[in-house]
C-alpha cells in the first residue's frame, strides 16, 4: 500500500511539473506547407446602424521558406461576401471590402513566428495606393464641392504607406499576434506597449494582458485584454480633426466625452501544428451615447496535415 502511494504521489508530482512547464507559441511550418483561413468580420455602430453587418473572407496561406532564422509566407485574400444587402449594393462599400482581394502579401516572420513586416512592400504599396485613391475620389464626390479639397488633403496626410500596410495586414497581425509568447498554464503576462490606434493616425499607449487559461499536450487556450489610454485617444482624435481643418473651441474640447476602447481576445492554439485553430477578437468603443463593436473571428479551415510532422 505504501509503495502504491509513493508511485501515485510521484505520478501526480511529475504531472504537475509537466503542466507547469512553459509553452512557447511558435509555428511548426515547413517550406511548401499550405493552409486556409476563414475570416469573419462583424460590426455594429449605434451612430450608423446602416453599416451593421457581417462579412466573410477566405485566405490562402503558403509557406515560401522556413529556416532557423524565420519564415516567409504568402497571404492572399479571396472575395469578401457581405450579408448586409444595403452595403452589398453600395459601390463604395464594395470597393473597400474587396480592396486587397487577390493581392499577394509576402509576410516576413522571425524564428518565433512574430510578424516583422512585408517582403514585397515595394510591390504592394502602389497597388493599395491606387485602390485607395479611387475610393477617396468616390467619397469626395459625395461631399459638397467646397469640402472636397480639404477632405482629399486630409486623407493624403493620414493614409501614409505605413498606415495602408498596417490596415491591409490587420487580420494577419491578429492571427499571428501571440506568436513568440511563452507562458505556463494559469500564468498571466502584462505589459505596457505602443499599439496601432483604433481611430487611425499612428500608435497609442495601451496595457496588454495575456492569460494561458488551459493547456494539454495537444492544445492551449489563451485570453487577452488590451486597454487603451482614453486621454491619448482623445488627443489623437483632436489632432486628426485639426489635420482635416476642423477647429474645436477650447470650451467644446473640455466637454468632449472621453473615448473608451477595449479589446478582448480568445485564442485556441494547436500545439501539434503551431497554428491557431481559432481566434476571436472583440473591440468595443464608446463615447457618450455612441457604442460601436468590431469583431474578428479567424478559423483554420484547412491546415497542414499531421502526417508531415
Amino acid at each position: 500500500m505504501r509503495k502504491t502511494l509513493v508511485v501515485i504521489t510521484a505520478f501526480v508530482l511529475s504531472s504537475t511539473i509537466a503542466l507547469a512547464q512553459e509553452i512557447t507559441l511558435s509555428p511548426k511550418l515547413r517550406e511548401g506547407d499550405e493552409f486556409r483561413l476563414e475570416i469573419s468580420r462583424v460590426r455594429t455602430n449605434s451612430a450608423r446602424p446602416q453599416q451593421n453587418g457581417k462579412s466573410r473572407t477566405m485566405v490562402d496561406v503558403r509557406v515560401v521558406s522556413a529556416t532557423a532564422k524565420g519564415f516567409e509566407l504568402d497571404w492572399v485574400q479571396g472575395e469578401t461576401q457581405l450579408d448586409n444587402p444595403l452595403a452589398a449594393k453600395d459601390p463604395l462599400i464594395l470597393a473597400a471590402a474587396q480592396a486587397v482581394r487577390d493581392i499577394r502579401f509576402r509576410l516576413k516572420m522571425n524564428a518565433e513566428g512574430e510578424l516583422e513586416g512585408l517582403g514585397n512592400q515595394a510591390e504592394v504599396v502602389p497597388k493599395l495606393q491606387a485602390i485607395m485613391d479611387a475610393i477617396v475620389k468616390e467619397m469626395a464626390a459625395r461631399l459638397p464641392a467646397e469640402q472636397r479639397k480639404a477632405f482629399e488633403g486630409f486623407i493624403a496626410q493620414v493614409l501614409s504607406p505605413g498606415v495602408l500596410i498596417a490596415s491591409a495586414t490587420r487580420e494577419a497581425e491578429i492571427y499571428f499576434g501571440l506568436n513568440g509568447v511563452a507562458l505556463s498554464e494559469k500564468e498571466t503576462l502584462e505589459a505596457d506597449m505602443q499599439v496601432p490606434s483604433p481611430v487611425g493616425g499612428g500608435v497609442l499607449p495601451a496595457t496588454f494582458r495575456v492569460l494561458m487559461e488551459s493547456a494539454n499536450p495537444e492544445s492551449a487556450s489563451l485570453k487577452t485584454t488590451t486597454i487603451y489610454d482614453p486621454q491619448a485617444i482623445l488627443r489623437m482624435t483632436h489632432a486628426l480633426a485639426q489635420q482635416a481643418g476642423i477647429s474645436i473651441p477650447a470650451e467644446e474640447l473640455a466637454k468632449t466625452p472621453a473615448m473608451k476602447v477595449d479589446d478582448d481576445g480568445k485564442y485556441f492554439f494547436d500545439r501539434r501544428l503551431g497554428l491557431m485553430r481559432e481566434v476571436i477578437v472583440d473591440r468595443r468603443i464608446s463615447a457618450g451615447d455612441m457604442r460601436r463593436h468590431d469583431g474578428w473571428e479567424i478559423r483554420l479551415v484547412n491546415g497542414p496535415t499531421i502526417a508531415k510532422r
